[in-house]
């Protein structure tokens, strides 16, 4: 359970990282797994592939399935939060002479031009290898939660997706807006960052020499049809914190 303190500064700042979170033997077991999927080993990188997603493959047990994270959702969504399938590892392969900085902008996730709309409450991310400065971290926006719920609040009918109509519109528009400049999530494996929907958020370059697994999991509202239109002036409202 989290704490007090913790869900404070969740929500003024769109994010907790909690530390040694998920159980070793788990991680152990999701490598042992994904390492048998690609015939490989992290101890030969000849054989390393080059996909950024595993497409056919899921973790088990899946991440977001994962009885401590079940726990959280349920405390900060009063039971009314759920995950779907899903477990495929986001991956970012070293590449040593790829120039590193840090990204420029960012983008909040459900509003793919492909994937269509699929709003969400909380995402969380975890890593099956440690995450160095440089080696493809998560990139986050801190509170830009805040500054993307006042953006929608000004202008409500682009929360469906409708601002990729606007001519000159990009994501920077919203990370621009964000009080705070980008971070990295240098974890270890195992740890986890839990981000509001609304936080500005992208991937970046690993110039190291150990792959990222990045895993993702995206709870949704059992309310979601219903109020997926909807920027109440509470960013809280349909949150049990």
């Amino acid at each position: 359970m989290l704490t007090t303190k913790q869900i404070t500064f969740f929500q003024e700042h769109g994010y907790l990282i909690l530390e040694n979170f998920i159980d070793s033997e788990i991680i152990d077991g999701w490598r042992t797994q994904v390492w048998e999927h690609f015939d490989s080993s992290l101890e030969t990188p000849e054989t390393w592939p080059n996909d950024y997603e595993i497409q056919g493959f899921s973790f088990s047990p899946l991440f977001g399935h994962l009885p401590v994270m079940q726990e959280i959702t349920e405390q900060l969504g009063g039971g009314q939060f759920f995950t779907g399938g899903g477990g495929s590892p986001i991956i970012k392969w070293p590449n040593p002479e790829e120039e590193w900085a840090m990204p420029k902008d960012g983008h909040i996730d459900a509003y793919g031009a492909v994937a269509g709309w699929s709003p969400f409450m909380i995402g969380a991310t975890t890593y099956l290898y440690d995450a160095e400065p440089k080696g493809g971290a998560f990139i986050f926006w801190p509170r830009s939660h805040q500054s993307t719920h006042k953006y929608f609040r000004q202008y409500p009918e682009q929360i469906d997706g409708s601002f990729y109509d606007i001519e000159d519109w990009d994501w920077h528009v919203l990370s621009d807006l964000s009080p705070e400049g980008p971070r990295e999530f240098i974890g270890a494996a195992g740890d986890v960052v839990l981000w509001h929907a609304f936080l500005c958020h992208t991937g970046s370059a690993n110039v190291k020499d150990i792959p990222r697994f990045g895993l993702f999991a995206r709870y949704s509202h059992e309310k979601r049809e219903e109020i997926k239109y909807e920027i109440p002036e509470d960013l809280w409202k349909y949150w049990a914190i």
